[in-house]
């Protein structure tokens, strides 16, 4: 039988996430991002060892794929970050 966990740590957790990622492209990401980027969600499972992070992009398609690229390029980056700055297990 699967653990399910805690279904309010994993919100809290979800929630805490976000915020960390929305300050990193705030003050953290050396490149301007095309658009406007925002945070809409993130997804997490039980164990919270990964998460899926959704971006929004306020801007043409060509500013949208723009900024997915960067945000991938650099996801070593902001791993790195939320590690710094949640203290936790498991970096997701």
């Amino acid at each position: 039988m699967k653990n399910t966990g805690d279904g309010r740590r994993v919100a809290k957790v979800e929630r805490e996430l976000q915020q960390v990622i929305a300050k990193f492209l705030i003050s953290g990401f050396k490149s301007p991002l095309p658009g406007l980027v925002t945070i809409s969600r993130v997804m997490m499972p039980a164990d919270l060892r990964a998460a899926k992070v959704y971006v929004s992009v306020l801007g043409g398609d060509s500013d949208r794929e723009k900024a997915v690229s960067l945000l991938n390029d650099r996801v070593f980056e902001v791993q790195k970050y939320i590690g710094t700055h949640l203290n936790m297990r498991y970096c997701p």
